[in-house]
């Protein structure tokens, strides 16, 4: 599988249904919605920018990842000389009570904040430093028949048995086809996870601190 209408095609084909394109399309971009949260090997990113001096909220225009942040795992700032530290991951609404309150404190950042696909900085950066963000992103948005993301390859065999359970339950209404596709559904995904594991196991038992 490569791209969305060879997906689209295939799906149609398997359901032997030529008249219900709109409808196999919107449920394939429901089953990426669905899943895209949930954590696997090709939808973990590290992405990064440079903070401006007095600048206090990034978004696409400093990086077009940032927009795409669905879960923070880490953010790092690195400073002059080398050093770099971890961000706090701060509630939207704490650094906006440092704004409301009157601060305008400026300096090195050190807490940020994700609010309306954008980020937020506390204190204001006083100077260009690199922030590297981590966690899950959303991929690429699948339009025309030749888009492709990862959903369409790796992920190819989940996001294609939950369009089928879709379709028919809500569309063909048949119960037991449904079932069958949400068995092979959940076969996928814990095929996935398994996989997931396997390539993010470091191979070491670590030491319980007691």
């Amino acid at each position: 599988m490569s791209n969305f209408g060879t997906m689209r095609d295939r799906i149609a084909d398997e359901l032997d249904r030529a008249d219900l394109t709109s409808q196999i399309e919107r449920e394939i971009k429901s089953a990426i919605a669905f899943y895209e949260r949930k954590r696997f090997w090709f939808n973990e990113k590290r992405t990064n920018f440079a903070t401006v001096a007095a600048q206090e909220w990034y978004t696409s225009a400093d990086d077009s990842d940032i927009p795409n942040l669905l879960t923070l795992d880490i953010a790092k700032i690195a400073y002059g000389g080398g050093g770099t530290s971890e961000l706090e991951l701060s509630p939207y609404a704490e650094l906006e009570f440092f704004s409301d309150s009157g601060a305008a404190d400026e300096g090195q950042p050190a807490q940020i904040a994700y609010f309306q696909k954008q980020v937020r900085l506390y204190p204001i950066p006083d100077a260009s430093y690199s922030v590297v963000l981590s966690g899950i992103f959303a991929l690429d948005s699948l339009s025309a028949s030749a888009d492709t993301n990862a959903w369409m390859t790796d992920g190819e065999g989940l996001i294609r048995q939950r369009t089928r359970r879709m379709i028919y339950s809500s569309v063909i209404r048949d119960p037991e086809l449904a079932a069958e596709a949400g068995r092979l559904e959940a076969e996928e995904l814990r095929t996935l996870i398994e996989a997931t594991t396997l390539k993010k196991a470091t191979g070491r038992v670590l030491p319980t601190q007691f």
